[in-house]
């Protein structure tokens, strides 16, 4: 078996294990964390997410910090596993994680809700990143933050945002300023691998997920910022499969329903009517969704298997966040069913 194949049979095996309907089914019966918590560990692949943590009395916060440490450790399983397409993908994994919890540390602070943070980055990983994770865990605003990032690559796109001009932190241009970097260093490292089918495959994956991306944000930053088309356009990720005038048009566009209309015609629009959502919000992952599992069955690239399944997991880190927080705050199974993609 060569080491290609490893990591992707690997990469399956693990996928295999993943949430099932049966699963899905019993969690939202669940009446509280500590009953969620109780189950994962109990008959499923989380059985070791939690160490020693104790079930009674598990507070939201830490519980959702173990899962994404439990998933960025399997992530790093997978890294070191196959170090000939693991270095780019461990890459790939520290930026992201660093993104997100960027992100998510903005969103408390926009918020102004106090959550337990903890979170420990694999040594493997943490070779590739440049964030104190520690730091970030001890900031309360948005100064502060701006010191913990002060030395990581991060600071000067991060430093820009810091004016009174902004009510709150205008987290979409960030985002999006922040996953720009991300695809760029992506694509980069993906052309120069050898293989130029496993390149072409990767890439047309990509490239319709950064669509999504960028149609979504045409319409927040329109609707939610009342951005002009300068603005809209130059906080889109530079990829994709939309021709510059279906870009053009949407950015143009005067309502979100003509961003929608103009969307809907092109090629890669014509997915919107083959994937069922309930509104734009979850557009973007029930696509990635549908690309990532059929690239699970039907992929024979090492790299673009690893990248679904990393996709793949992060969805199902969402279902778990969507099932905790119904069971906490006592919402209608019916309800919280709606926002699970599986």
């Amino acid at each position: 078996m060569n080491t290609s194949y490893a990591v992707y049979t690997r990469a399956k095996a693990k996928y295999g294990k993943r949430l099932k309907e049966k699963d899905y089914k019993a969690l939202l019966n669940c009446e509280s964390v500590p009953d969620v918590m109780s189950y994962l560990k109990s008959n499923t692949h989380y059985i070791n997410a939690f160490g020693e943590a104790n079930e009674r009395g598990m507070r939201r916060g830490l519980f959702e910090s173990l899962l994404r440490q439990y998933q960025i450790n399997e992530f790093d399983t997978l890294c070191r596993y196959e170090l000939s397409v693991g270095e780019d993908i461990s890459a790939y994994v520290a930026h992201k994680t660093e993104i997100s919890e960027i992100i998510r540390i903005l969103t408390m602070l926009n918020s102004r809700e106090k959550r337990q943070y903890n979170f420990t980055v694999p040594a493997h990983i943490a070779k590739k990143t440049s964030i104190d994770l520690n730091a970030l865990a001890k900031v309360e605003t948005f100064e502060q933050f701006l010191e913990a990032v002060k030395k990581t690559r991060y600071s000067a796109l991060l430093s820009k945002y810091n004016s009174q001009e902004y009510k709150q932190i205008p987290i979409t241009e960030i985002e999006s300023e922040l996953y720009s970097r991300l695809y760029i260093e992506l694509y980069k490292a993906i052309d120069k691998s050898g293989n130029s089918d496993e390149k072409s495959e990767l890439k047309g994956f990509l490239d319709t997920i950064i669509d999504y991306r960028n149609f979504l944000n045409i319409i927040r930053l329109k609707k939610y910022y009342d951005a002009d088309a300068k603005t809209v356009k130059s906080h889109l990720i530079p990829f994709g499969n939309l021709k510059p005038e279906s870009i053009d048009a949407m950015c143009n566009a005067e309502t979100a329903q003509q961003v929608y209309d103009i969307m809907a015609e092109t090629r890669v629009g014509k997915l919107i009517d083959k994937v069922d959502y309930d509104n734009l919000d979850e557009l973007e992952m029930k696509v990635k969704y549908k690309k990532a599992r059929h690239n699970m069955y039907y992929s024979d690239s090492p790299s673009t298997v690893m990248i679904s399944y990393i996709i793949l997991c992060e969805i199902e880190l969402h279902n778990l966040i969507c099932l905790t927080e119904g069971a906490r705050y006592r919402v209608d199974n019916s309800v919280i069913e709606l926002l699970l993609i599986y």
